[in-house]
């Protein structure tokens, strides 16, 4: 395999994968051991072959200039439409070193432009793009704003220097657009990315192309990770961008390329995480702010603000992604379910997109903080830890039923900050600040006694609980009851979080659950202490979060005490 054509910030050997050897590249003078001056040039067939030579201070030296790639996402979208003519141009015009855009084909096949799989969104047509022939997809649009087809933008930029990244995301699209690239008369560079089946696909069809491969892990990649494909680049969301996996794919030869980073501050933080690659929608903006930082002097990754600074701006971003979340969970359907540990511990593909579309969001805020989700586990960082459930309630998502939640929480050396859960099916964000109090539509939630009868009771109230996995917890029956003898009815409805959480809104008297998870169940445990609740486990109040693993209780300060006592006999009967 030959090196990344136009990649020039990273000094080259090989070493034998078996089926072909593979650049490694050289990470002990991260974040800039050389620059390379790699040869443009070679067929469209080849689409990956240039030499490396040369070399360059290291960025940390003051004045240094960044040497990462900087790829034009979809042209220059801000500018022009995306995956059209004037906005490759654009793109090219800024300075953009690479220009990734998406292909589709048309019925006759004709290979074009588009991400979307149908007309729809950008061009007005709900049409599936590959049930139009290209006479009519030609006509869509006005001026230069119209769909262009693949060979007019190799075309384009041939000879300019600038490499196209061809993003694929069906293998019959790969068929139509590598066999283009292969009969172009004159084309650029050429490198690829997308779905691993359409890879599979240009690697069969143009053996030498140059490969990247799509990465959706917190894990680090491995040699096996890279047969048959032959990648040359790693490829990942920057939400999965950690040192750890950065260190492996360099260890494999891999050059690492991260996306879609548009905040100056997130951009610096991929340089010095150590990503080759920055793709973005904002070329100008990475440029301007990797060049400040060189000339500034690099930041620390070590830097710290403090609590109230990454608080406030926390509680905005929780705000937004909550609200967000609603929407997405609403609007999207459940299109695949599977299941991880036993046949009724289901995910859907709207746990795992939910939960990318957060990790982007925060790791673009805050991109030193730790994350821990429920689908992608743990990404290391400072001490700042953030806590995600994307869907709480999956079953019940997956059949219909609409009580699920979102729980997410930040939190500093074990102890919350800020938290929020999120009831797609209310339309309503319950949201908390340790200190500030807890809020929902903007109204202060505290518990209070009943204004007409005195003290809030057991009789006439319910109780939320849930099950452990699929099965009762034990001493459930004998809680069951207990409660029954109290006049008290016991729910059961599917939301651990969504459930504890109703108690800090005052619906009903407590919430229990088997056992405590800051994944699950952060986010609803400071809601309840923000809003004067009390939090419990068997040995008593608790003023922060429980144990890991611990049974948990949460209640109405009027019937804590009682309903502790009833909770815990049942837990020892």
């Amino acid at each position: 395999m030959s090196f990344v054509s136009g990649w020039n910030d990273r000094s080259v050997s090989t070493i034998d994968l078996g089926e072909s050897a593979a650049p490694v590249v050289g990470v002990d003078d991260h974040p800039a051991a050389s620059t390379d001056s790699a040869a443009s040039t070679g067929s469209a067939a080849s689409t990956g072959s240039a030499a490396s030579t040369g070399s360059a201070a290291s960025a940390d030296d003051a004045g240094s200039v960044p040497t990462r790639r900087v790829v034009a996402h979809r042209g220059a979208p801000r500018v022009r439409r995306e995956n059209t003519l004037p906005s490759v141009a654009a793109a090219a015009a800024v300075g953009a070193d690479a220009i990734e855009v998406d292909v589709r084909r048309t019925s006759d096949g004709v290979a074009v432009l588009l991400h979307d799989e149908t007309l729809a969104r950008l061009w007005g047509d709900a049409r599936p793009v590959a049930d139009v022939p290209w006479c009519e997809v030609a006509r869509l649009g006005n001026g230069l704003d119209r769909i262009p087809r693949l060979d007019a933008v190799l075309d384009r930029l041939g000879g300019t220097g600038t490499v196209l990244v061809i993003d694929l995301a069906d293998p019959e699209d790969a068929v139509t657009a590598a066999t283009t690239v292969l009969g172009a008369p004159t084309a650029p560079l050429v490198e690829w990315c997308g779905a691993p089946a359409a890879m599979d696909v240009v690697r069969t069809v143009l053996p030498d192309a140059v490969v990247w491969l799509a990465w959706e892990s917190l894990a680090a990649p491995t040699a096996a990770d890279l047969v048959p494909l032959r990648p040359a680049v790693l490829n990942l969301d920057v939400a999965f961008l950690t040192p750890a996996t950065v260190r492996a794919a360099h260890r494999l030869g891999l050059l690492v390329s991260c996306w879609t980073v548009d905040d100056a501050d997130l951009a610096v933080w991929a340089e010095r995480t150590g990503a080759d690659s920055i793709t973005t929608d904002d070329v100008p903006l990475v440029q301007a702010s990797l060049e400040t930082a060189a000339s500034r002097g690099w930041p620390s990754l070590d830097t710290v603000p403090s609590e109230a600074e990454v608080a406030v701006r926390a509680e905005v971003l929780v705000h937004r992604v909550a609200n967000e979340v609603i929407a997405f969970t609403r609007e999207h359907p459940v299109t695949a379910v599977t299941t991880k540990t036993h046949p009724a511990d289901l995910v859907t593909d709207v746990d795992r997109l939910v939960e990318q579309h957060v990790r982007g969001r925060v790791r673009a805020a805050f991109p030193t903080h730790g994350f821990s989700g429920e689908e992608y586990g743990d990404a290391p960082g400072d001490a700042f830890r953030w806590y995600l459930d994307p869907v709480d309630g999956t079953t019940n998502l997956a059949n219909g039923l609409p009580w699920t939640s979102m729980s997410i929480c930040l939190t500093r050396n074990g102890r919350p900050v800020v938290g929020a859960v999120a009831d797609p099916w209310r339309g309503e964000v319950l949201e908390a600040r340790h200190g500030h109090g807890a809020r929902n539509r903007g109204r202060a939630l505290r518990l209070r006694s009943d204004e007409t009868s005195g003290r809030v009771s057991l009789a006439g109230n319910v109780v939320g609980t849930e099950l452990d996995g699929h099965r009762p917890w034990p001493g459930f029956a004998a809680f069951l009851d207990a409660l029954a003898d109290r006049s008290c009815t016991l729910r059961v409805m599917g939301s651990g979080t969504l459930t504890l959480a109703q108690v800090a809104a005052g619906r009903g008297a407590g919430a229990c659950v088997s056992a405590f998870d800051p994944i699950d169940h952060a986010a609803a445990l400071l809601l309840v202490h923000e809003a004067g609740g009390v939090v419990l486990d068997p040995s008593g109040p608790v003023r922060g979060f429980p144990a890991v693993g611990q049974p948990v209780l949460v209640a109405h300060p009027d019937v804590a005490g009682e309903l502790h006592a009833i909770w815990t006999a049942a837990l020892g009967s």
